[in-house]
């Protein structure tokens, strides 16, 4: 009865241990981005949406393990009726600023998962069920992050 007891405790560790949880990475809004980023960060958003830097809160994350970070960007202010904030996905190449998605969310996390080896993004859209949330995975052949379908 003791062997057997040990041989089930052992079986229960070792599953247990192959089926570690992996968790979302939540986003610090309260980055700094370098001073030169900076205006060129600034010439996107004036060129694409007619704003500026200022309106927006940063958060620096490596999506694709590169070593080399991508920038979300949240609009400070969200829409007051369905509290969704717009979230652009910038990353920085030699000769410019280039938009990795357009996503409006209440909240935005990088996923667990990666699609293509990048990181996929989950979208937060309800306040009080942290369950239901959209997943972005990367499109290699769109070259930016599109709502993932079943």
């Amino acid at each position: 009865m003791r062997s057997l007891l040990i041989t089930l405790l052992l079986a229960f560790s070792i599953t247990a241990l192959a089926n570690v949880a992996s968790a979302v990475e939540g986003l610090n809004y309260s980055d700094e981005i370098s001073t030169s980023l900076k205006p060129r960060i600034n010439e996107f958003l004036w060129q694409s949406y007619e704003t500026d830097l200022s309106l927006y809160s940063i958060a620096n994350s490596d999506l694709n393990n590169d070593g080399v970070n991508e920038y979300i960007l949240k609009r400070k202010k969200c829409n007051v009726q369905d509290g969704l904030c717009t979230h652009l996905i910038l990353a920085e190449t030699k000769d410019s600023i280039v938009l990795l998605s357009n996503i409006r969310a209440r909240n935005l996390m990088v996923g667990a998962t990666s699609t293509y080896k990048i990181n996929d993004l989950l979208a937060f859209k309800f306040e009080i069920n942290d369950y239901n949330f959209d997943i972005y995975i990367w499109s290699p052949t769109q070259k930016m992050y599109i709502l993932k379908t079943e």
